[in-house]
């Protein structure tokens, strides 16, 4: 009896993954849930109490799934520190439907405080905690200088997040892995002594 319980819930939490997924928070109903999963009403409000409810299990399962593939893409340290980036942006890149920054904006408008509270602390550990490792490892590699992990781990997901998704695909600037890590790690201006040349030449 459990196990079917714990079917159901599963069933339910999926479903509601790729309707909200879809068409966001407001775009979906409890109504269209029960019809598409196949129970009624009570069966869903027996494994979760409203659709805020549900909305934020379906957040934390999908971070979750998320903290697990970071942690596992960062787990070996003999790996080159640019390589283990290129594994971060592509394990968030295979995530590409599921449009993160719109799932936290939707959190702070339509959830409650208890729920923002219980699915921004699943973000941090499972998104921004791995990145921040990363950035720890990177700054005693030598490798990255002048800002604090948190920092960095913040400028690292929001570069991912602005080239990865619905929005990038949209203005097709969708940029690869490679491309994405060499912009955090080099930036976008010129090489200081290809500037100078060009001083001396113009000179």
């Amino acid at each position: 009896m459990v196990r079917g319980g714990q079917q159901t819930a599963e069933k339910i939490l999926e479903t509601a993954h790729h309707l909200f997924m879809a068409r966001g928070y407001v775009g979906v109903s409890i109504n269209e849930v029960v019809q598409t999963v196949g129970i009624t009403k009570p069966s869903l409000y027996y494994h979760y109490a409203d659709k805020e409810s549900l909305y934020a299990a379906v957040a934390e399962r999908a971070l979750d799934t998320m903290g697990t593939e970071l942690r596992a893409a960062i787990s070996d340290a003999d790996v080159p520190f640019a390589q283990q980036l290129r594994s971060v942006i592509l394990a968030i890149q295979a995530h590409n439907g599921e449009d993160f920054r719109m799932m936290r904006h939707e959190m702070r408008v339509h959830l409650d405080a208890t729920h923002q509270h219980r699915v921004g602390m699943r973000f941090y550990a499972s998104m921004m905690a791995p990145i921040e490792t990363l950035m720890e490892r990177g700054i005693s590699l030598g490798q990255l200088v002048g800002r604090s992990a948190s920092e960095l781990a913040m400028l690292f997901l929001c570069l991912i997040e602005a080239f990865t998704g619905p929005e990038a695909m949209a203005v097709h600037l969708r940029l690869t892995a490679d491309h994405i890590s060499e912009m955090f790690l080099y930036g976008v201006a010129a090489p200081r002594v290809a500037r100078v040349e060009q001083i001396h030449v113009e000179e």
